[in-house]
């Protein structure tokens, strides 16, 4: 099997180590993660001794700082701080956050003191080239946004229009046709952050948190006009995440967009019981709860039996790691599908075994949903002794 390039991006999705030995967490892949010039997720949530509760915060996301020893300790070397519970602490949690992900050695992007910090690239010198980090967030709850001189994080927002499929009728109370407006500030903003970075690096890669987490397959029109905005201003790649679940992945102009790389290591320890107290996701009184289960169905965030640490729908459980290797003005674009156990550690397999088949199949059926022509060839190589499917164009 043929090898990657001379420099190696891996990227995994959301990530939130909160369990009693967190040491684990990343035990089946460490190596792999090591092995790379830069690693990459995002961290869905703040490590935090004097976090205080957010307003608008849903259900806070925080844990003490000793269990973010497994993702400083894993190889990762960059995170975006840009999510929904990115301020669940507060803005003195997120800054802690941030400080003790840099005193580990970890680079952030996409959040800080002020939004020139939070628009700042996390620039990773890998000694065969420089790569930039932008990252952004287009889900979070409002006030969550850097502003001059507030702590907060790199937003890319848009507003919804709701309009009736059909223009020839009355038909009350029928779910309309969704389309967004991006924030003409946040994309001219992002333009300008990915133009500065290329005078500062090699490579720029884009990571967006964005899309609709109650529905498998789905793309929104502000993730693909986002997405083919940051390539088209010199993007060389874009990795999503937020949905929980894995999403298509798309090539625009060569380069490759990873919509969603889902969660890879994200623990919710008790979260039902969270739920309720907060009243949120549909917990509550009776219309609540009927509302709630007409809005996500069989895909309803809650307690699954034998995953006390992952309460979503199974097919939350296939998961993976993007791998792009650059070399000599090539690029390889690849995909290391990995599955959760109840444990909730994420682990590598073939796509030449039912658990490896089965990830593979469910990005095929993500890309065919949105009539994305591109190609998966299983098995095509390895990265430090791991299994990678290539990504291909279909043309």
């Amino acid at each position: 099997m043929p090898q990657m390039g001379e420099l190696h991006i891996v990227a995994v999705g959301d990530v939130f180590v909160h369990r009693e030995e967190p040491e684990g967490a990343f035990r089946h892949v460490r190596s792999v993660f090591r092995s790379a010039e830069v690693t990459f997720a995002n961290l869905e949530g703040v490590y935090s001794n004097t976090g205080e509760r957010a307003p608008s915060a849903g259900v806070p996301v925080i844990a003490e700082p000793a269990h973010a020893t497994s993702i400083t300790d894993a190889g990762i070397n960059v995170v975006s701080l840009a999510n929904n519970h990115s301020l669940d602490g507060g803005s003195l949690a997120l800054l802690e956050t941030r400080k003790l992900m840099l005193d580990s050695g970890v680079a952030t992007a996409g959040a800080g003191e002020n939004s020139a910090a939070a628009h700042r690239p996390a620039v990773i010198d890998t000694g065969r080239g420089r790569v930039a980090v932008l990252a952004y967030a287009a889900v979070f709850p409002r006030g969550y946004e850097a502003r001059p001189g507030v702590p907060g994080l790199a937003p890319v927002r848009a507003s919804t229009l709701y309009s009736p499929w059909e223009q020839n009728e009355w038909n009350p109370g029928l779910l309309p046709r969704v389309t967004t407006v991006p924030d003409e500030g946040d994309i001219e903003a992002m333009r300008e952050d990915i133009a500065q970075a290329r005078q500062q690096a090699d490579l720029v890669v884009t990571s967006f948190h964005w899309g609709d987490f109650t529905r498998p397959f789905v793309l929104t029109d502000h993730e693909v006009h986002t997405a083919h905005a940051a390539i088209d201003a010199g993007a060389d790649a874009v990795l999503g995440h937020h949905h929980h679940l894995l999403r298509g992945i798309e090539f625009h102009r060569g380069r490759p967009i990873f919509y969603g790389l889902g969660h890879f290591a994200f623990d919710l320890p008790g979260l039902e019981e969270r739920l309720q107290d907060s009243a949120y996701l549909g917990r509550g009184d009776a219309r609540l709860r009927r509302e709630s289960a007409r809005r996500f169905g069989e895909y309803r965030i809650g307690a699954r039996e034998g995953y006390p640490l992952l309460p979503f729908h199974p097919e939350g459980r296939l998961t993976g790691f993007a791998v792009l290797g650059f070399g000599e003005g090539k690029l390889q674009v690849g995909f290391a599908p990995c599955v959760l156990g109840p444990d909730n550690s994420p682990r590598p397999v073939a796509a030449s075994t039912p658990e490896g088949k089965e990830v593979i199949d469910y990005l095929e059926q993500c890309c065919e949903f949105e009539e994305i022509a591109t190609r998966f060839e299983r098995d095509a190589f390895t990265f430090e002794g791991v299994s990678v499917t290539a990504v291909k164009p279909e043309n």
